[in-house]
């Protein structure tokens, strides 16, 4: 193989590596966000149900 041609397939799998990096790290902090406002949305929607220290006193029967 000739080294022109090595080295530029070497530079084309660095750049395919570098861009599905970037894509990884867009869709993980995107995950985050998602998470961090489930956890907003389900400590607004139920406020004060458990009391401090009354955890595993309330048993919900509704199934």
């Amino acid at each position: 193989m000739d080294v022109a041609a090595f080295s530029m397939d070497m530079s084309m799998a660095r750049v395919q590596q570098e861009a599905g990096l970037s894509i990884a790290k867009k869709a993980m902090n995107q995950q985050e966000q998602q998470a961090a406002g489930l956890l907003d949305m389900i400590s607004r929607a139920a406020p004060g149900q458990i009391p401090p220290g009354g955890v595993g006193q309330i048993v919900d029967t509704r199934a």
